[in-house]
């Protein structure tokens, strides 16, 4: 392959734009993740009825790991981190996973199965060489897909409300953020285009105060300054959440690939290197447990912001790692996290709707990658029949263990499971 991207290319990763060049296009780094960087802490409040100062500690702790995950992915010290422009942040991968595991067992056990599931990553990073034939782009498919198709239901949830479900005022602002979306996301404008989702958000939020759906007084009651304190959960360590939780994480490492190869391709028209790769996943795994000490849910790359390079060709490692610098000045202000705190549910649910279903699609176009054949249509099928199934029917099981119960029915892992099998015991070659 030739060692040119095919891309016009503005900053290459090594490039050290002047610093007034580079804020702007950090903080597009920022407007990028931003929305998915509080999807999961806000999810998990909404469902375990948190109080507001508890939801601004998960939205400060999300910020601040962000930024410290990111510096650690962007370097390479003993091997851990990729030298790449990835930014890293709360991980929309394991929202499933982690909203059946916080129902069923409370938070403490998401970051007790997310801790142990990041070292297991880690170690998937340090002898990634060994165990790459058991993850190929037919399982990644697959798994991408089902993450997206079970992901969707939870965004109708959200926008239909936990308040007044179903009412006018709540699908009215749902469908305002994503109407909103599609506008910016259609503009030929590279800001615009890129922070879409952000600036449907922002719009959905000034038509929901309103319409008097805003209570700011969390907001007024929360200091100006604060250092977010780690364990602040008390952790429990359930063997069927950690189970799940490993899955997941076998998930978004192949994930991950995907984004350091669609970096080294895109900025200097190669292949990555084993030490990219495998720094990447090691990076992925060590943020994801130092994160649950940080009451912040798994974290790992953003492929969004891989798309924003792309898009843009700003490819500079400096540029990612100053947007990491200004997360972490972001974490030590409560009342940033607190405005976000109280965003109504049908914001986010307009919003979710529309990166849950593109995750959905991502999972599609992976599949266009892939030689259709019987054997391959036949693991797809299988799989997506049992994982999507079991979790649009959950009452299936109900007559098992309810471990067994959430591994079922969490989507992913028996999608990711039946795949991995299958690919492993059925023959290569076309009946």
């Amino acid at each position: 392959m030739s060692n040119e991207s095919d891309l016009d290319i503005i900053y290459g990763i090594n490039d050290q734009p002047t610093l007034k060049k580079a804020v702007p296009l950090a903080f597009q780094h920022i407007l990028a993740m931003f929305a998915a960087n509080a999807t999961l802490p806000l999810l998990i409040s909404s469902i375990l009825n948190l109080s507001a100062a508890q939801t601004t500690l998960l939205i400060q702790s999300a910020l601040l790991m962000s930024g410290v995950t990111t510096l650690i992915q962007i370097s390479r010290n003993r091997g851990i981190g990729s030298r790449l422009p990835l930014v890293m942040g709360t991980s929309n991968a394991f929202i499933s996973t982690s909203l059946a595991i916080a129902t069923d067992f409370g938070i403490g056990a998401v970051f007790g199965a997310a801790f142990i599931g990041g070292l297991v990553e880690f170690f998937i990073g340090k002898y990634l060489d060994k165990l790459q034939r058991f993850f190929p782009p037919l399982v990644n498919a697959i798994v991408v897909l089902t993450i997206g198709i079970t992901l969707i239901p939870v965004g109708i949830t959200q926008a239909a409300g936990s308040i007044n479900t179903g009412s006018l005022r709540n699908l009215f602002v749902a469908l305002v953020v994503l109407i909103s979306i599609i506008i910016f996301h259609q503009s030929s404008h590279v800001f615009l285009k890129s922070s879409s989702i952000l600036l449907g958000i922002v719009v959905g939020y000034v038509m929901s105060y309103f319409l008097g759906m805003v209570d700011f007084s969390a907001i007024t009651q929360t200091s100006w300054l604060s250092f977010p304190k780690p364990y602040q959960f008390q952790w429990k360590f359930e063997p069927v959440a950690i189970f799940s939780m490993i899955f997941m994480y076998l998930a978004t490492s192949i994930e991950t690939l995907g984004d350091v190869s669609a970096l080294t391709r895109g900025a200097e028209g190669r292949e990555p290197t084993n030490e990219e790769m495998s720094g990447a996943i090691m990076a992925d795994g060590l943020s994801s447990s130092l994160a649950s000490l940080f009451n912040s849910f798994p974290n790992t790359s953003y492929t969004q912001n891989v798309g924003v390079v792309s898009l843009t060709g700003v490819f500079s490692r400096y540029i990612v790692k100053l947007g990491a610098f200004i997360l972490l000045i972001l974490s030590f202000v409560p009342k940033f996290s607190a405005i976000i705190s109280v965003m109504p549910e049908p914001v986010l649910g307009g919003a979710a709707i529309a990166m849950f279903s593109m995750v959905a699609v991502s999972g599609i176009s992976l599949m266009q990658t892939i030689k259709l054949n019987s054997r391959n249509m036949l693991i797809i099928a299988i799989s997506l029949g049992l994982g999507v199934g079991l979790n649009l029917v959950p009452e299936a099981t109900q007559q098992l263990p309810l471990n067994m119960q959430i591994v079922l029915t969490s989507g992913v892992v028996p999608a990711a499971v039946t795949s991995i099998i299958l690919n492993v015991i059925l023959p290569e070659s076309d009946q």
